[in-house]
């Protein structure tokens, strides 16, 4: 068995941080042995061997987080979220053609992106971010109105016709955060003779426009010219060290999975995507940073399979200005 040795380290670090004792998230999983379950053991499999012990750290981690609360299962999405694009990383660049592969490099600053990976020719580092988004959109439910972009006068507008307590207001100032650690991670290392990419992943929920126009639109967007975030002297600032931000549905996608709304085969629980399939997230929509110190080259990217912002056929991950919601418009999840 190719992970046999990694299959009982990681069955052992399950019994040992999976007591029952107190309620967790992943009990029902754990308890049934369900598809997701096997798939997650495959996942810290493949870990703990390119990583050792790290498939083990994990399990700890998210044992770690006990309870029902909305906060638990959110902590725990996105655990799961930095797994699932490590789990790709992985297996489109194996150790057996000479890929190397860090856990949680130490920057200068004693800050870590989630891994490195790297051959002779160049080095990735990997942020991966995943919001709570459950309390905004309670409290957001029932306005018709959403401005998504930070536009001018257009809140004035909106709030003029229909009044401020039915606009919702962006979530712009968590995607500058994320930008903002992203930053701070990837430029405590230094230069050395090869390029290196900053490769930020924000994983949202179904809304991906939610994120992207925070990024991308050209009225405000944060890796434009256009952005709203500026310093004393009025000027954009940048974030030199990202060479782009990808933007995904696996947040949404990992909620649906673990409460079984979504049943998919064996092996698909904790799979990157397989797009234009049923059950599968949709592609993630790559916005790139024309300011990174390295820009991204395209061919090395591809087995991310991503569609450069602006370019997506689907509403729900372009850039917009605002939404003006009908009355049928969902509820947040439970």
């Amino acid at each position: 068995m190719e992970y046999e040795k990694e299959l009982k380290e990681i069955l052992d670090a399950v019994n040992k941080y999976f007591t029952n004792e107190s309620p967790h998230f992943l009990d029902y999983h754990i308890n049934n042995e369900t598809s997701f379950f096997n798939d997650l053991i495959g996942a810290l499999c493949m870990l703990n061997k390119r990583c050792p012990d790290e498939g083990v750290k994990f399990l700890k981690r998210i044992g770690s987080i006990k309870g029902v609360a909305r906060s638990d299962f959110d902590q725990i999405v996105q655990a799961l979220c930095e797994l699932i694009i490590a789990l790709h990383f992985m297996v489109n660049f194996p150790s057996s053609d000479g890929y190397k592969i860090v856990w949680e490099p130490l920057g200068r600053n004693g800050k870590n992106p989630e891994f490195l990976i790297s051959s002779k020719d160049w080095r990735i580092f990997v942020e991966v971010k995943s919001p709570s988004l459950y309390e905004w959109e309670k409290a957001n439910e029932g306005k018709a109105q959403q401005l998504v972009g930070r536009l001018g006068c257009m809140k004035e507008v909106l709030e003029n016709l229909h009044g401020s307590e039915s606009v919702s207001l962006p979530l712009d100032n968590r995607i500058k955060d994320f930008l903002t650690s992203a930053e701070a991670k990837f430029s405590s290392f230094d230069e050395i003779g090869v390029p290196t990419y900053g490769l930020l992943f924000v994983c949202w929920g179904e809304r991906m426009f939610e994120a992207i126009t925070p990024l991308y639109n050209g009225g405000c967007g944060l890796l434009r010219d256009s952005s709203f975030y500026k310093d004393k002297d009025n000027n954009p600032i940048r974030f030199p060290h990202i060479s782009g931000v990808y933007v995904t549905q696996h947040k949404f996608f990992l909620e649906h999975i673990l409460s079984e709304r979504w049943m998919l085969k064996p092996g698909k629980s904790l799979a990157y995507g397989e797009y234009w399939t049923f059950g599968s997230p949709p592609n993630p929509i790559l916005c790139m940073n024309e300011h990174a110190m390295h820009p991204i080259p395209n061919k090395l990217f591809e087995f991310l399979q991503a569609v450069p912002a602006g370019q997506s056929l689907d509403p729900i991950s372009s850039p917009m200005d605002f939404v003006m919601w009908l009355p049928t418009r969902r509820t947040p999840n439970a």
